[in-house]
C-alpha cells in the first residue's frame, strides 16, 4: 500500500520548562555581570590607589630637596599647588593627626578642617594607605586616597647646587610625625568608566545568555524534531499496515480523477495488479461504473451501504457493498474521492443459511406432526392393498393396480420416514474412526449403480492420514447421499474423485467428492440444500439436506462447487478431533 499521508504533530515545550530555563539563565548571567563589575571596580580602585600612591610618593620625594619643607609650608604649598595642576586631581593636602589643614592646593583650605580624627588615628594604626569616596562641591564625586606623610629625613640641598651639604642642621623629626598627606582624584570618570564598563557587561552577558538559549532550545527542538520524526515514521507504518491488511477494499481518487491509493483487498477484488492502477482514471477501472458513482458523489458528496454487484475481470461477480465519499479538507477545497467496498458474500451465505434453518426449524415441526398422522392411514391402505392383491385373479388387472397401490404406499412410507429422520436426526455419537475403512463401506453400498454406469473411482489420501472422531453411521448416510448424486450425475464411463486432505494449520481435514458430470446451474447453487427441493424426477429433495444436516451436527461445514459443463465438487470440512 502506497501514499498514505499522515498530519505531522509537532510537539511542543512547556512553559514551566522554559520559565526554568530562563531563571536558570538569568541567574547565571546575574552572577556573571557582578562578577565582572567587582573585578572591574577592583581594577580601578588599584589603578586610582595607585596614581595617588605616585603623587604622594612624588610629593615626598619633592619635599626631601629642601630643608624649608621641614620647618615651613611655604614650598609645600607650593609643591602641592603644582602637583594638584596635573589633569584628574581635585586637590592635595597635608593636614596634622588632628585633621587640621597644614598645606592645600587651594590656599582658600588652608584654615579648614578636613578629616576627622577617628580616620586618621585608625589610618596610623594600619600603616597602609587608605581610600574612600566623598562628596565634593555640588554632585562631584572625589576619589580620596591619603597617607602618613612621612618624607625621609636627610640633609638637605642649597645654594651650593645638586650633591652639596648645607649648612644648616636637619629639623627635628618630631615635628613631622603625625602629618597625613590627602590625593583628591576626580571619581567622576571612574564612576562613568564603572558604569560603561557594567552596561557592556550586561550587554553582553545578555547576549551570551540569548545564544545559550537559542541553543539549548534549539538542543531540545532538535531531540523533539527527531523524536516526532521516528513517531511520524512509526505511525505511517503502522497505518500502512493497518490500511494494507484492512479486510474491506480501499480505494481514493485524487482531484483530478486518477487513483492515488488501492489496498490489498480492493486490488484482489477489482483483479488488476498494482502497478497498472496507480495514476489510472477511475473510469477506468473495472467492476462497477464508477463514472455515474463519480457523477452522483460530485452532486451528493456521499453513497452508505449500497448493494451493488462487483464484475472483476476473469473473477466470478461478486456482492459487495459499496460506500463513497468527498474528501475536503477545513478549507473546503476537494482533495479527491473515498471509495470503501466491502465483500458480503460470506454475510449474504450466512443469512441464507440462517432462513434456511429458520425453515428447516419449522418445516421439521410440522413434518413430525404431519408423519404420524399418515403413516397410520398408510398401514391400513398398504393393508387393504395386499388383501385386494390375493383375492383378485392371477394376472389380472386387479392384481396389477393392488400391488401399484402397495408400491407406492412403500415409496410414500419412504418419503415420511427420511422426513422424520430430518425433523427428528438422531443423536450423533462420536467415535474414533479409520476414515478411509468409512469410505470403502460407503462404496460397496453403492457397488451396485456404480457398476451399472461402469463409474470409475479415484481415491486420494495423504500419506499417514490420522484417525478422526466422526458417527461412522451418520458420516456413512451422509457419504452415500453425495456418492449417488454423483453417480447420477454422470454419464455412463465417468469418474468419481474422493480426496481427502489434512489441514494442519486449522486441526482439521477436508474430504471432497466430485464428478464430472453435467454440473449444477449458478441459479440452483442456492437452494441445492434446501429440504423438497431436487431436479430429479424421481427425487426426495431431502439427500443433501440431511447431508448438511449430519456435517453441521458434527462441528463442520460443507460447501459446493460447481459451473454448467465441468462437473460438481461438494467438499466436507470436519475437525479431526471432533466438534468443540
Amino acid at each position: 500500500m502506497k501514499r498514505v499521508n499522515v498530519p505531522y504533530r509537532i510537539l511542543r515545550f512547556s512553559p514551566w520548562f522554559l520559565l526554568g530555563a530562563a531563571l536558570i539563565l538569568g541567574l547565571v548571567v546575574l552572577t556573571m555581570a557582578a562578577r565582572n563589575t567587582r573585578q572591574e571596580k577592583e581594577r580601578m580602585t588599584r589603578h586610582l590607589t595607585d596614581r595617588a600612591a605616585a603623587l604622594i610618593w612624588a610629593l615626598e620625594a619633592g619635599s626631601r630637596t629642601s630643608r624649608a619643607v621641614r620647618g615651613s609650608n611655604p614650598y609645600l604649598q607650593l609643591l602641592l599647588e603644582e602637583t594638584a595642576k596635573q589633569p584628574g586631581i581635585v586637590y592635595m593636602a597635608v593636614t596634622d593627626n588632628t585633621g587640621n589643614i597644614q598645606a592645600h592646593s587651594d590656599p582658600a583650605e588652608t584654615i579648614a578642617h578636613f578629616a576627622d580624627p577617628e580616620s586618621i588615628a585608625a589610618l596610623s594604626a594600619s600603616g597602609s594607605p587608605q581610600w574612600r569616596i566623598v562628596d565634593g562641591p555640588g554632585d562631584a564625586r572625589i576619589f580620596e586616597v591619603y597617607k602618613i606623610f612621612s618624607p625621609l629625613p636627610g640633609r638637605g640641598f642649597g645654594r651650593r647646587g645638586l650633591g652639596q651639604h648645607t649648612d644648616q642642621p636637619a629639623a627635628d623629626p618630631a615635628q613631622e610625625e603625625g602629618r597625613v598627606i590627602f590625593a583628591g582624584l576626580d571619581a567622576r570618570p571612574y564612576e562613568e568608566t564603572l558604569e560603561a564598563d557594567f552596561h557592556g557587561t550586561v550587554l553582553s552577558s545578555l547576549l551570551v545568555a540569548f545564544v545559550a538559549f537559542g541553543a539549548f532550545v534549539s538542543l531540545f527542538w532538535a531531540h523533539n524534531y527527531r523524536r516526532s520524526r521516528r513517531m511520524l515514521q512509526d505511525f505511517r507504518a503502522m497505518a500502512a499496515e493497518v490500511v494494507t491488511n484492512l479486510p474491506l477494499g480501499l480505494l481514493t481518487g485524487d482531484p483530478s480523477g486518477k487513483v492515488a491509493m488501492l489496498n490489498n483487498t480492493a486490488l484482489e477484488l477489482l483483479n488488476i495488479h498494482e502497478k497498472d492502477a496507480f495514476g489510472t482514471p477511475l473510469t477506468r477501472l473495472p467492476g462497477l461504473d464508477w463514472a455515474s458513482i463519480i457523477s452522483e458523489l460530485d452532486q451528493n458528496d456521499r453513497i452508505l451501504e449500497r448493494a451493488a454487484t462487483l464484475h472483476a475481470p476473469g473473477k466470478r461477480p461478486v456482492s459487495v457493498s459499496l460506500s463513497a465519499s468527498a474528501m475536503k479538507n477545513d478549507d473546503g477545497i476537494f482533495l479527491g474521492n473515498l471509495f470503501i467496498l466491502r465483500d458480503t458474500t460470506e454475510m449474504k451465505r450466512l443469512q441464507a443459511e440462517a432462513q434456511r434453518n429458520d425453515r428447516l426449524t419449522a418445516l421439521g415441526k410440522l413434518a413430525a406432526g404431519v408423519a404420524h398422522e399418515i403413516r397410520n392411514p398408510l398401514s391400513t391402505i398398504k393393508g387393504i392393498a395386499t388383501y385386494m392383491s390375493r383375492r383378485t385373479q392371477p394376472g389380472g388387472r386387479e392384481e396389477e393396480a393392488a400391488k401399484t397401490m402397495v408400491s407406492e404406499v412403500d415409496r410414500l412410507n419412504r418419503v415420511v420416514s427420511e422426513l422424520l429422520d430430518f425433523a427428528r436426526p438422531a443423536a450423533i455419537t462420536l467415535a474414533e474412526t479409520n476414515l478411509r475403512q468409512v469410505i470403502d463401506r460407503t462404496l460397496r453400498l453403492a457397488e451396485a449403480d456404480i457398476q451399472a454406469k461402469d463409474i470409475q473411482v479415484r481415491i486420494e489420501e495423504d500419506p499417514g492420514f490420522p484417525a478422526v472422531c466422526i458417527s461412522p453411521e451418520r458420516f456413512t448416510q451422509a457419504l452415500l447421499n453425495l456418492f449417488l448424486n454423483a453417480v447420477q450425475a454422470m454419464d455412463p464411463g465417468g469418474e468419481l474423485r474422493i480426496t481427502v486432505r489434512q489441514l494442519f494449520d486449522a486441526g482439521a481435514f477436508s474430504l471432497a467428492v466430485s464428478d464430472n458430470g453435467k454440473g449444477i446451474p449458478d441459479n440452483e447453487l442456492a437452494f441445492i440444500f434446501t429440504p423438497y427441493f431436487t431436479t430429479k424426477p424421481s427425487g426426495t429433495g431431502l439427500g443433501l439436506a440431511i447431508v448438511h444436516q449430519i456435517v453441521e451436527g458434527h462441528g463442520g461445514s460443507v460447501r459446493v462447487d460447481s459451473a454448467p459443463g465441468s462437473g460438481t465438487e461438494f467438499t466436507i470440512i470436519l475437525p479431526l478431533k471432533g466438534r468443540a
